[in-house]
């Protein structure tokens, strides 16, 4: 964490060019002085878990890069039903079947606290975002890198979110897992954004994803780097009332090594993901998303740690690409202006699993109701019910539910 602290520091230096006198402010949304407030929003934040604008701005005399460090502390505390692994995630995958749960149990979690440091600044080349994010999710506690990014001129290089997902369409959860079927997964890319006009906008990346696949018994097969990365493509729209739509693709090119030919093989796997968030009435948004790919298990919430990228072939030797899709909608209601709650239902699936056993993961469901209150500018609170069944390929399944408290206050 010190390494990127001081690049990031360095990074600042060497922009700003000479020294300068460096001035604090105290900035809010109500209270927007400089306009600092709404530039620290610039590429972020994009979900509900992204950190928002920091509390304390520092800026150079004649303001051309300003500095915010800032974060969030959140308290969550779980009652789980049926027994789920993580406390700060309910992933429907990990449910066991009725008969090996382990039974209600209390935990209470701040392992989804962040820190983020921004820079932004006016060069030469054009206006810099800078920015980097940790979150104390590890083990222990430890901090875990979940975003670091340079953005100019239409590119972003570094680790963020997917360019195939759409991270604007997933609905506010206290879960940190969200729908099952989400596409929401961070990687190290290279990215450009070009707006077409002022509603339509295309993305091209160019993304470093490592597959998660079985490999066959006996060491028929083995994994292998690979040489291609993910290619994403995503076209937006968005309409002057801030509803927007998405559509999106992925080629992914899946390398492994056949081991009783000694040949390395490539299998294709690609993906399409149409997704959106649209206000229907005045206070009411409909988020929705629907993905369907082969190969595609890197990108989908619930499958992405299963193996499922490519799974063994009745041939020796030999792994493939399976079918997989999911699904989800929610309502997002605004009570008020401090007050709001959320409503979802999201469904994800495998087609095939090969040669892999009967009891392996074949679908899951996954809905959730909650309660939001913005009791300040920088603290919320709420209230959380989530349900998850998992059904596995032999027709075992098994259910589990969970209460969510949370409260987060931001810096």
């Amino acid at each position: 964490m010190k390494k990127y602290v001081f690049l990031l520091f360095f990074s600042m230096l060497l922009l700003s060019g000479k020294a300068q006198k460096i001035n604090v402010v105290s900035v809010s949304e109500e209270n927007d002085l400089h306009n600092f407030y709404t530039m620290m929003k610039e590429a972020f934040p994009l979900a509900f878990n992204d950190p928002t604008s920091p509390r304390f701005i520092f800026f150079d005399t004649d303001k051309r890069f300003i500095f915010g460090i800032g974060g969030y502390i959140q308290v969550t505390g779980i009652y789980d039903f049926n027994g789920v692994e993580s406390y700060d995630n309910f992933t429907t995958s990990t449910i066991a079947p009725k008969g090996e749960q382990d039974g209600a149990s209390y935990g209470i979690s701040v392992g989804q606290s962040r820190l983020f440091l921004k820079l932004l600044g006016d060069t030469r080349l054009g206006r810099v975002v800078s920015y980097i994010e940790l979150e104390f999710d590890g083990p222990n506690n430890s901090p875990v890198l979940n975003q670091a990014f340079i953005q100019l001129k239409g590119f972003t290089l570094g680790q963020t979110w997917s360019t195939f997902c759409d991270i604007t369409a997933v609905p506010t959860t206290i879960d940190q897992e969200g729908p099952s079927s989400a596409v929401a997964v961070r990687q190290p890319q290279i990215r450009y954004t070009y707006p077409l006009d002022s509603c339509w906008q295309v993305s091209l990346a160019l993304e470093y994803a490592v597959p998660d696949y079985t490999n066959q018994p006996d060491h028929y097969t083995a994994s292998i780097r690979q040489r291609i990365p993910d290619i994403p493509l995503a076209i937006r729209y968005t309409s002057s009332n801030k509803s927007h739509l998405q559509a999106a693709a992925i080629l992914r090119n899946l390398y492994y090594k056949n081991n009783l030919t000694d040949k390395d093989k490539r299998v294709t796997g690609w993906g399409i993901n149409l997704s959106g968030n649209v206000n229907i009435a005045r206070h009411t948004k409909f988020l929705f998303q629907g993905v369907y790919g082969k190969g595609l298990a890197n990108y989908i919430q619930d499958i992405s740690s299963l193996g499922y990228d490519l799974v063994p072939k009745t041939t020796h030797g030999y792994l493939k690409a399976s079918d997989m899709w999911g699904v989800f909608a929610a309502f997002q209601q605004n009570w008020s202006s401090r007050l709001y709650s959320s409503l979802m239902y999201s469904y994800a699936r495998m087609e095939n699993i090969g040669t892999l056993p009967a009891t392996d993961y074949k679908y899951a469901q996954y809905a959730a109701v909650n309660l939001l209150w913005n009791f300040t500018e920088y603290g919320t609170a709420g209230v959380e019910y989530v349900f998850g069944r998992r059904n596995n390929f032999d027709k075992t399944y098994g259910n589990a539910s969970r209460i969510n408290a949370m409260v987060k206050y931001s810096f």
